[in-house]
């Protein structure tokens, strides 16, 4: 085994305990927010927080892993998630929970998948995955890596049976300070100071403009619906927490094991066909749930957009990084977090205030931002030689 494939296991590891907290968490933090006493409303609130602090703590230090060190940085972030949960363990006063959310980024769009909770550090480990990588096996790996956290974030959902708050946290601080020691033996390339072509870095900037564009009306789309799937599953639907832990779980397993297939479609489809329509049919899926009035149907339902949404996301981090430069590819994979988290931290605290009205109106605003967001992949992407199938290519390098 050479370095990389040393390296690219340890990330694995720490994605994978990381992971399994994440299941947990997703399923069970906004039943102990309501268990403690708190509103819907506070709730949105504290989700918000994580929503709109995790962004920017992705921003700043992806950009400055891409400036000076990404091994540091990613350590950093990594200390992250076990220091909010010591919080969370320790006291349950609204203004140190706020802080928690922050630094945890609990309530984040995006589920169980890349990681979940915490994910300021998926910009930094995709950078660092694309170094150990090349563009004939990246979408694999990436596939691999998406397939491996959504597996440990579904079993994770599992741990959600256990009853006591107490034990889980204390069980996800131990996960998430293993996902860190586990990252310390990673041998991590120097950043290149080297100067660049003018040509080059404009052509990074312009990518990242357009994954920017993207990401922001994904941000608000998932930001709508995806933290509040356990309260609605509670309070729309009257399930128990460890009923809602089976439906997690159930939904993460077929998102991970349809990502067996990934590689393949994006071969045959390429990128951007193969994103507008998987994201196209989640998106009707969406739509449909309020409206399904049978808990049965519902649950069918998650499980299916929730597969169909995220299918294509190892395409999406893999077309990113063939796109954009070696020496931007933490930046441009924190700016599409940013994009797309720090818009959803707004979408999730008026979320918060939509239900209190109407079940079906976040759901429906979440359909008609989604069609936007298909339509700018479209726009942007469409025209790419890299992000179409290799036959299709082929087929037009012949003609030129």
């Amino acid at each position: 085994m050479d370095r990389n494939q040393i390296d690219i296991a340890l990330l694995l590891l720490s994605r994978i305990t990381r992971s399994i907290t994440a299941g947990f968490i997703s399923v069970v933090i906004g039943l102990y927010f309501l268990h403690i006493g708190l509103s819907l409303v506070k709730i949105g609130i504290l989700f918000g927080i994580g929503a709109f602090a995790s962004p920017l703590i992705a921003f700043i230090f992806s950009i400055y892993a891409d400036m000076k060190d990404r091994k540091f940085t990613l350590l950093i972030t990594l200390f992250f998630l076990p220091l909010s949960i010591l919080i969370i363990l320790l006291t349950t006063n609204f203004y140190l929970l706020a802080i928690a959310s922050a630094l945890g980024g609990f309530g984040i769009a995006g589920g169980l998948v890349g990681g979940g909770v915490g994910a300021t550090v998926a910009p930094i480990q995709t950078a660092i995955l694309a170094e150990k990588t090349n563009e004939k096996n990246r979408t694999q790996i990436y596939s691999i890596f998406t397939l491996a956290s959504t597996y440990a974030g579904a079993g994770g959902a599992l741990l959600s049976y256990i009853k006591n708050y107490h034990e889980l946290f204390i069980l996800g601080l131990i996960l998430s300070l293993i996902s860190f020691l586990s990252s310390i033996p990673i041998k991590v390339l120097p950043v290149k100071k080297e100067k660049e072509e003018i040509k080059v870095r404009d052509k990074d900037i312009q990518i990242i403009k357009k994954f920017t564009y993207t990401g922001i009306f994904n941000g608000i789309a998932q930001g709508l619906i995806t933290p509040f799937i356990p309260v609605i599953f509670e309070k729309f639907y009257g399930l128990a927490q460890d009923e809602i832990g089976v439906i997690v779980f159930l939904g993460g397993i077929v998102s991970a094991t349809i990502m067996f297939l990934t590689p393949y479609f994006t071969e045959v489809l390429g990128f951007v066909e193969f994103i507008i329509i998987t994201r196209g049919i989640s998106s009707m899926l969406v739509l449909i749930f309020p409206f399904l009035h049978y808990t049965l149907f519902a649950e069918l339902d998650y499980i299916a957009f929730t597969t169909f949404r995220v299918f294509a996301l190892p395409s999406q981090q893999a077309l990113m990084m063939n796109l954009v430069s070696e020496r931007r590819r933490a930046t441009a994979s924190g700016i599409n977090q940013t994009a797309r988290l720090l818009p959803s931290a707004v979408s999730t605290v008026t979320s918060g205030f939509l239900l209190t009205i109407a079940l079906s109106i976040p759901f429906i605003s979440s359909f008609v931002v989604n069609m936007i967001n298909l339509y700018l992949y479209y726009k942007f992407f469409w025209n790419v030689p890299e992000a179409q199938a290799k036959k299709k290519v082929k087929y037009i390098s012949v003609n030129e």
